[in-house]
């Protein structure tokens, strides 16, 4: 039987690494030209190295950053994948004007019990990264996420699943080269674009503990539409 969250969500732990891009096309660059290169070209050659086992690709509806983003899913928890995706990247750095490229691990998947994985991924997504100030707010962090904050943000209407990271490396090029990189990356599964306005999610991120979690976090949130998937 799998393990369950104190609200009875389904938990799982699979230390497997995500590859997270931002992207920034050139603004000299023809976006419509872009978008037809990097996803009949450039994910198709991801595609095709052994441990990549899919993609999903992103476009901001908040304005706030970087407009594109890509997750690369992976069955490989070793060195050998970056060494494969680094002999692949040298055409599209001279495409893109900025990239933040990211090796996460996965350290836990929180998925509501009427979620069916074939509904994943959503239409939308809330990316959201800490960084920690002290070692025992990280802790304090981890253990506000896991016994509170997944179940409340749970009840959220339309919420289907939760996925929390660590920061394994980045490197960031162009445009981005100065922006900086959080520890850890949350990555929440919506049906609809409207969850922040819910009682619900003004509850989630209000309580007692969350206030204390986030006076030592440098926090920032991105919500995003799907683009396609791969």
């Amino acid at each position: 039987m799998s393990p369950k969250s104190p609200a009875g969500l389904e938990l799982t732990k699979e230390r497997k690494k995500l590859l997270f891009f931002y992207l920034e096309h050139r603004p000299d660059s023809n976006e419509t030209t872009f978008n037809e290169w990097y996803e009949n070209e450039h994910i198709p050659l991801y595609l095709q190295l052994p441990g990549i086992n899919s993609a999903v690709r992103y476009k901001s509806i908040d304005s706030q950053g970087a407009p594109w983003l890509t997750l690369f899913t992976t069955s490989e928890s070793d060195n050998v994948l970056q060494t494969r995706v680094v002999e692949n990247e040298n055409e599209a750095l001279a495409k893109l004007g900025g990239v933040s490229k990211r090796t996460y691990v996965h350290s836990a998947t929180f998925t509501h019990p009427t979620t069916e994985l074939e509904s994943l991924p959503c239409k939308y997504i809330l990316v959201v990264t800490l960084e920690m100030k002290t070692a025992e707010a990280e802790e304090d962090m981890n253990r506000w996420y896991d016994e509170e904050h997944m179940d409340l943000l749970s009840k959220i209407p339309g919420w289907k699943q939760g996925r929390r990271y660590k920061l394994v490396e980045s490197n960031q090029r162009g445009t981005m080269a100065d922006k900086p990189v959080s520890q850890y990356l949350a990555i929440h599964e919506f049906t609809n674009s409207g969850f922040a306005s819910t009682p619900e999610f003004k509850h989630a991120t209000s309580t007692e503990w969350r206030e204390r979690v986030m006076k030592n976090a440098d926090r920032h949130a991105r919500v995003f539409e799907l683009k396609n998937k791969f």
